[in-house]
């Protein structure tokens, strides 16, 4: 109450509410319905809902109705392209951009000009080209990027490329019930476009907290009768919703503190040090409504500041009206709640690099580093590079949106939004001198420093016994020569690293007494690299009495 009245003069804000509630059962822990529940009503001239900014008796976490989240309901479009294979490091491109058709796809234009007058609501109904909440526009960007700093334009790009549809259903799946229009929203939707009740989105982003796994909300443990008899008890009700894979990747995203730092700063109230605490903020365009939703493993909570008339706060984020508050709980949450730790997502492994943070292109070569020539099977894995053709294009030049790590499209003109994507990154390209490479730009050569006769020939020039005693050393030397000098000799006995010579002569001797768990017979490996990585092995069994 403290927090909602102290910012209530800043911001002109006169309500909030907070819920949280636990993840692995559905239990309601708690629920703040109004910044005073007691308090009096406002006077008669005040209609309920209508003008009253404030009213106290009145559940503002489980609207009928809803209020707009913001970005809070970003998660949800990102755990369904996760789903359907992108992953946090696919690069779009935030620049001005037109997602209607029938407007001009010269989004930047429009931009200037509404910047200097209004246009007619008819305009801007038939148009649509997003800002970002900072007005700033920063070119290639991955979706953890966008995500994590909460990034408008490239959220709306996830949208189109995860699907309205598949995105609604996922988030009706988390318990989502008040997006029953799917005409109405439009690629509004993840902006907030639709109202979703607070209550709701704890424990939609519970489902999150517990690896995938819904346990409906639940507010009452036990219903006894006059005498104490049970009639009715709680019973967890657990269903498998979203798999483990898109989950993890987004409780990666909205912990990665520094993943964040550029919008929210290296402390903000988000961060929590060495806790895994997932966040999300979200504010309207118009600031109506202040939201900051989260989570740890065990526990989901979230808060919503706003006036119950609708009317505007003063323009600011959520990271200024509502996480004061949602840190607040937190922060006395923590003294007695288990501190666990989100399970780390799977590697990725796409196969375009698109999908791997490579803006350039898709087209890749893999070079040797030192050779600069193609890589061969020759060519030591620590010396392989993967390059990619400087071919500057939206990611629908080389997705087919519905299976983006399949073949990269005959057609790509076909999809709809080609065009409108396209117009922005050619002149930002453009405008930026970058060359358009082609397949001449690829090395004709082949790898030609690294090949099997060009390894290192070694031998033992005193070799070891073939019989050794527990309390006596193992000694020996080896000559090694090639076509290129010898950088280093590593030397491994019974599977452990004993150390490394790099420079002759190559003489080693251990004690055998000092090494536990010896087996009858270990193996002896002698390892030797040249300068450019080709390398020899000798191999020799000893056996310990």
């Amino acid at each position: 109450k403290k927090i909602v009245e102290e910012e209530e003069v800043i911001f002109n804000v006169n309500n909030a509410g907070l819920d949280a509630s636990d993840p692995t059962t559905g239990q309601i822990l708690v629920m703040v319905g109004s910044k005073d529940w007691f308090a009096e009503p406002e006077p008669e001239r005040c209609r309920p809902g209508i003008d009253c900014k404030f009213e106290p008796h009145v559940n503002v976490t489980a609207y009928a109705s809803g209020r707009q989240p913001g970005s809070a309901f970003k998660p949800f479009v990102y755990a369904t392209a996760f789903k359907e294979g992108y992953t946090p490091e696919t690069v779009v491109f935030d620049l001005p951009t037109e997602f209607n058709p029938s407007c001009d796809a010269d989004a930047a234009k429009a931009l200037a000009k509404e910047a200097l007058e209004n246009e007619t609501a008819e305009k801007k109904d038939s148009c649509y080209h997003p800002r970002n909440y900072d007005g700033i526009f920063r070119g290639p960007i991955t979706l953890r990027e966008a995500l994590a700093q909460s990034v408008n334009l490239p959220s709306v790009k996830t949208l189109y490329l995860a699907g309205l549809n598949d995105s609604l259903k996922t988030a009706g799946a988390l318990g989502i019930t008040t997006l029953n229009d799917p005409d109405r929203y439009g690629l509004t939707l993840v902006l907030g476009g639709g109202e979703v009740k607070l209550l709701e989105m704890v424990g939609a982003y519970g489902v999150f907290a517990n690896d995938g796994v819904r346990n409906p909300l639940t507010s009452i443990l036990r219903v006894e009768d006059s005498g104490g008899k049970t009639l009715e008890e709680f019973e967890p009700r657990p269903e498998k919703i979203l798999e483990e894979q898109a989950v993890r990747l987004i409780n990666d995203v909205l912990s990665d503190n520094d993943a964040r730092t550029p919008a929210f700063g290296a402390n903000s109230p988000l961060y929590f040090p060495g806790w895994d605490v997932a966040a999300k903020t979200g504010t309207t365009n118009d600031s109506r409504d202040a939201w900051v939703v989260g989570y740890t493993p065990n526990l989901a909570w979230g808060v919503w500041f706003g006036n119950n008339d609708n009317s505007e706060m003063v323009k600011s984020i959520a990271g200024f009206i509502a996480a004061p508050l949602w840190n607040a709980f937190f922060q006395e949450a923590l003294k007695t709640l288990e501190k666990k730790e989100f399970i780390a997502p799977s590697p990725t492994n796409a196969k375009k690099a698109v999908l791997n943070s490579e803006w350039r292109g898709s087209l890749t070569y893999t070079i040797d580093k030192i050779s600069k020539k193609l890589a061969t099977n020759f060519t030591p894995p620590q010396y392989r590079e993967e390059k990619s053709l400087t071919q500057i294009h939206s990611i629908l030049y080389w997705v087919d949106k519905n299976n983006p790590d399949g073949p990269i499209p005959e057609n790509p003109t076909k999809d709809p939004q080609f065009f409108l994507w396209e117009y922005p990154i050619r002149a930002w390209a453009a405008s930026r001198g970058i060359r358009e490479e082609t397949s001449k730009d690829v090395p004709t050569q082949l790898d030609d420093i690294h090949r099997p006769e060009y390894a290192p020939k070694a031998f033992f020039v005193t070799p070891p016994p073939d019989e050794a005693n527990y309390s006596g050393s193992l000694s020996f030397s080896v000559s090694a020569q090639g076509r290129y000098p010898i950088s280093q000799v590593d030397i491994v006995f019974g599977n452990r690293f004993m150390g490394s010579i790099k420079n002759p002569p190559y003489l080693f001797s251990f004690d055998l007494s000092k090494i536990k768990d010896l087996r009858p017979q270990e193996m002896l490996v002698i390892k030797i690299y040249d300068s450019v990585g080709n390398d020899t092995t000798l191999e020799k069994e000893i056996r310990l009495k």
